[in-house]
């Protein structure tokens, strides 16, 4: 066997820690081959085992063995190695030998939505290659007709994992035995799950599910030779590039929603594979080398459904298609403001910070609805998907890790009831009503016993990149607890810092309690409104992944302490955790506001000085009730003072014509700044200049000088001519501009 002898060889001479790639095709191919290499190693050792357990009469059915089966195939379809097809020959016929009843009829043991098609894509391809004896064919017929008669039962359907892949396990079952008596009901079935789910959008937000979601559409189209206007569909495209947008500086993924950001990542490599040959795109390519490299540095090898996805990626790789670089160094928005709500803020040296707010969606209603009716599991969205709107679900600096999301499961003890998705496992605003809390109670306590997902709209304001900072307004309305609140975030990519403003107003009056809660995990050193935090390990249910100690973060929270603050000691992830959270709980008036400043500094260990909390000040301006706020603080040095108008609405005054904005009512106040931009800031720099940005403003002015200034416009207004108003200017949607 000189192929796998060579291999293995090869395989031996490039460590896993060690992966520098060559630049374009050489790369591809360095890429491919070592992907050949770990592949190869590892279903031979998964072979062996198996092949101990035949030889000791040990063999048990085992389901998951489908995934080394594919592998197999695929192995052989990509080198053309004999003995590939002659394990996958072997396994099969051994494991539905295993599965013999003492009567001679086979029991079912594919019973597992997620194994049918690998099995089935395997035995396809042994049957095409004619490497089965007749009375093997019709064992493994009975077994495949066997086992998908298990899944008649239970129909999940919608535009999700689940519903999908028993689509496509009913497809692949009819074209593995197409004259089983009842293979057309089997294509019904297929077709039936699968409609939701094809050239559409899935309704999934959960990292882990939306990977085997994608590869499963990429296979059915491939079975049903739909796969070109599968792969042209402006659905298929968006998922390739939204996992290439999140993809972290480490070269993981995040996790966000029923998720665990090392699971399920060889789909993901399978996806990006198929993208960056189908398109000819070396990005996708990248993205898929970066991701299998970063994860096989943590596991070492390839196990479990990783043959799949892996052994997909070698059969769909076009090594022709060089690896193109990643320019990833800049704060986006993945993809679009409808779908996939997310937002990552990124710098040139490593931050990394994901924003999350992603709601159900206006879409896929026949879906929800049915989960919403099926699915015991009120924690959670109708998809999959967690209480984390407007959440931070993860911050990195350099290579570590200091902020991330609540995980998959939260607890040690797996339970429907114990709310692991809610919303108080992620770093967000956490609102309750309807009953005051108690004054000498614990407000954490409080919230926790409020464990059901409670349906919220989000969409975003703004988002724009303005040199010094980036800026985002994402807004998510609680018709339900009868507020509105807009997360608005500021990022400085030149020092890494953050600043978050929650602004809330209230919609409903009522007794109401909100909490600013945030998941530091390992609080290293605290004071008052401050913690100092590193994350030690992440855990990954019950996995653990070393987080370096190259950053500490400090979150602060900025500005009037009207709040009570505290840390308590929590699980979340499987592990002891420790919860920064501040809270107001009282009655609140119809239209009134409220506004929680938190400050994220992530800084090297050990520098943290008193210093860093009097950096960032809360400006008092003209309207001191929480409708305005600005911020004063420095970047390298630098003086940079913030406006934000937290009410939109102050200066919509011309009331009886258009436009109804107006300069004059609605310019405010920060300090040297003044402006009636919705968002604005000038930073001093050392040379004199002067740096401003703004969303949504007619002027600027800054120590009493006008630094941008619209033109009047005589031919904009459209009202009765008793109404005119002599001075109106249009509003500039955004502006960035450097004044020396």
């Amino acid at each position: 066997m000189r192929t796998t002898a060579l291999a293995l060889i090869l395989a031996m001479l490039v460590p896993l820690t060690a992966r520098a790639a060559p630049a374009g095709a050489a790369g591809t191919a360095a890429f491919k081959q070592q992907m050949l290499n770990d592949t190869i190693a590892a279903v031979q050792r998964s072979h062996e085992g198996f092949a101990r357990a035949v030889s000791r009469g040990a063999l048990k059915p085992n389901r998951g063995y489908a995934y080394t089966l594919a592998a197999s195939v695929n192995l052989h379809a990509v080198t053309g190695d004999a003995q590939f097809l002659a394990w996958a020959q072997a396994d099969i016929v051994s494991l539905v030998e295993a599965a013999r009843a003492p009567d001679g009829k086979q029991t079912p043991f594919i019973d597992g939505f997620r194994n049918m098609v690998p099995f089935c894509e395997a035995y396809i391809y042994l049957q095409k290659k004619g490497a089965l004896k007749p009375g093997q064919r019709r064992m493994i017929d009975e077994q495949i007709i066997a086992s998908i008669a298990t899944h008649y039962d239970y129909t999940d359907f919608g535009a999700h994992n689940r519903g999908l892949i028993d689509g496509a396990a009913f497809l692949f079952a009819a074209e593995a035995v197409p004259d089983a008596p009842e293979a057309g009901k089997w294509k019904r079935y297929g077709e039936a799950l699968a409609a939701d789910s094809m050239f559409q959008w899935s309704i999934e937000d959960a990292s882990i599910y939306l990977p085997f979601w994608q590869t499963y559409t990429l296979n059915l189209a491939e079975l049903q030779g739909r796969a070109d206007s599968h792969m042209k569909a402006v659905t298929t495209r968006f998922y390739f590039d939204y996992a290439r947008g999140l993809l972290m500086p480490n070269g993981l993924m995040p996790d966000w929603g029923d998720g665990d950001w090392t699971h399920n990542w060889s789909w993901l490599v399978a996806n990006l594979v198929r993208a960056g040959s189908y398109y000819k795109d070396g990005s996708y390519l990248e993205t898929a080398r970066r991701l299998y490299d970063a994860t096989l540095d943590y596991y070492k090898k390839l196990d479990g459904d990783t043959f799949y996805g892996i052994g997909l990626a070698l059969r769909w790789m076009d090594a022709s298609v060089p690896l193109e670089p990643l320019a990833q160094n800049r704060s986006a928005e993945v993809v679009d403001d409808l779908v996939s709500k997310k937002i990552t803020f990124r710098s040139p040296n490593g931050d990394y910070a994901m924003l999350n707010y992603r709601d159900e969606g206006p879409y896929g209603r026949f879906s929800r609805d049915y989960l919403n009716a099926q699915l015991n599991a009120f924690q959670e969205k109708p998809t999959h998907g967690h209480g984390d709107e407007n959440a931070i679900d993860l911050l990195m600096a350099g290579s570590t890790v200091l902020l991330a999301d609540g995980g998959y499961r939260h607890t040690s003890v797996q339970t429907w009831e114990d709310g692991w998705r809610a919303d108080y496992y992620h770093n967000k605003i956490v609102a309750r009503t309807g009953q005051m809390m108690p004054y000498e109670g614990d407000a954490f306590d409080y919230i926790t016993k409020d464990r059901a997902y409670h349906p919220v709209r989000t969409e975003k304001i703004h988002f724009g990149n303005f040199g010094s900072l980036d800026y985002s307004r994402t807004r998510l309305v609680d018709r339900e607890r009868g507020y509105t609140g807009d997360r608005i975030v500021l990022f400085a990519p030149e020092t890494g810092l953050y600043i978050i403003v929650d602004s809330i107003l209230i919609d409903e009056p009522g007794v109401k309690v909100f909490a600013n809660v945030w998941h530091p995990d390992n609080i290293l050193k605290q004071g008052e409104g401050y913690v100092v935090s590193w994350p030690e390990r992440i855990p990954i249910r019950k996995e653990y992944w070393p987080n370096s100690h190259n950053q500490e973060l400090l979150i602060q929270f900025a500005g009037k302490f009207d709040s009570v603050i505290r840390v308590k000691e929590i699980e979340r992830r499987f592990n002891p955790s420790k919860v920064f959270y501040q809270y107001l709980n009282t009655y609140f008036f119809k239209g009134q506001r409220l506004a929680f400043v938190t400050v994220l500094r992530p800084h090297k260990p050990g520098t943290f000085t008193p210093a860093m909390l009097e950096d960032v000040r809360v400006i008092t301006g003209e309207h001191d009730d929480n409708r305005t706020l600005g911020l004063a603080f420095t970047l390298n040095g630098d003086p940079v003072t913030v406006g934000l108008k937290l009410d939109q609405t102050i200066g919509l005054t011309n009331l009886r014509g258009r436009p109804m904005f107006d300069w004059r009512t609605g310019s405010i106040t920060y300090g040297k700044l003044r402006t009636d931009s919705d968002f604005s800031f000038v930073r001093e720099h050392k040379d004199g200049a002067r740096e401003i940005g703004f969303f949504y403003g007619c002027e600027l002015q800054y120590d009493g000088k006008t630094l941008f200034d619209m033109p009047l416009n005589k031919h904009m207004y459209q009202g009765a001519d008793d109404f005119r108003n002599p001075l109106i200017k249009d509003k500039m949607p955004r502006w960035h501009e450097v004044i020396k």
